[in-house]
C-alpha cells in the first residue's frame, strides 16, 4: 500500500480534484503538492539523508507552467539525483507517444491522462 504521494501541477485546481480522489479510495496517506519543478526539486534535497520523508510515488505534470525546467528534467533529476526507489508517474492532459518515451528516458515508470 502507498503511504506517500507528491504531486507537482501548476494547477491548483487539480491538486483538489487529486485531494477528492485520493480520499475516495478511503485510504490514510501523506499528500503533499507543490506548484512547481523548482519547489519539488528543493524538496527532494532537503530529503537527502531523510529517507524516511521522502514520498514513495511522485506524479508529475510535463508541463509546469513557472518553472525553470519541465516535467521530463524533474523525473530526470529525481531519479538520478535523489530518486533512490521513488516510483515516478507522468500526469498530463497530453498523450503524445514521442513525450512518453522522453519521460520513461527520464525514468517515469507510468503515465496517466488527465481528462476535462
Amino acid at each position: 500500500m502507498i503511504d506517500s504521494i507528491l504531486l507537482v501541477d501548476d494547477e491548483n485546481l487539480f491538486h483538489l480534484v487529486f485531494e477528492d480522489a485520493c480520499s475516495l479510495l478511503d485510504i490514510t496517506l501523506t499528500l503533499e503538492t507543490v506548484s512547481s519543478a523548482d519547489e519539488a526539486e528543493r524538496m527532494f534535497i532537503e530529503w537527502q539523508g531523510k529517507p524516511e520523508a521522502k514520498p514513495e510515488v511522485v506524479f508529475v505534470d510535463l508541463n509546469i507552467i513557472g518553472s525553470t525546467f519541465d516535467g521530463i528534467e524533474l523525473i530526470r533529476r529525481i531519479n538520478f539525483k535523489y530518486g533512490n526507489g521513488v516510483v515516478i508517474g507522468i500526469i498530463s492532459s497530453s498523450a503524445d507517444e514521442s513525450e512518453m518515451s522522453k519521460a520513461v528516458t527520464a525514468g517515469a515508470q507510468f503515465w496517466i491522462v488527465k481528462s476535462d
